[in-house]
């Protein structure tokens, strides 16, 4: 039934792998300036694609990825408030939002609008709060993908992402 909805879609809504990291991206970065916290850092390290679908069910030519990304930072003092607002921010983007433990350490989900789903949690490890999102699948092979990301890194690019990185220069030989 997957299958069949997905090839319902119109092409039109379909959007580039690249296209979705930078979602995922601009998302995370507006919802965390939705709250009064300072000190987000990439806990993960920078945004990457990750296989759609298992390997053994196709070939590199038909392959899906998606990007994911999240940002860390020290848990704020008002949980329930920074679920609000940040519930009402992805609301106002078309998303569909849900929040669980809303009394205490709220954890708040939503799905649709500029990416597939996006997580904020009041309650993450290290005292920390997190937000986090993925982008819908898209052609392409994640493994290529993270390669040819790589690449341009290596060649000084900054890509979506990789702002907060501390990027290690090589000690000259």
């Amino acid at each position: 039934m997957t299958i069949t909805a997905c090839a319902e879609k119109e092409p039109t809504t379909a959007i580039s792998a690249r296209e979705g990291r930078d979602r995922v991206v601009e998302l995370v970065f507006n919802t965390t300036k939705q709250l009064d916290i300072t000190g987000w850092w990439p806990r993960n390290g920078s945004a990457a694609a990750q296989e759609c679908t298992p390997e053994s069910s196709h070939g590199r030519d038909d392959a899906t990825a998606s990007y994911s990304y999240d940002r860390w930072a020290p848990r704020g003092t008002d949980h329930i408030g920074d679920a609000k607002r940040v519930a009402e921010y992805w609301e106002s983007l078309g998303m569909s939002v849900r929040t669980v433990n809303p009394t205490t350490h709220p954890t708040v989900f939503a799905e649709g609008g500029p990416v597939a789903r996006a997580v904020f949690n009041t309650h993450a490890a290290d005292q920390s709060y997190s937000v986090g999102a993925t982008a819908p699948c898209s052609p392409g092979d994640a493994w290529t993908l993270n390669e040819e990301d790589s690449a341009e890194r290596d060649q000084g690019k900054v890509l979506p992402g990789d702002e907060g990185l501390v990027l290690q220069e090589e000690p000259p030989q």
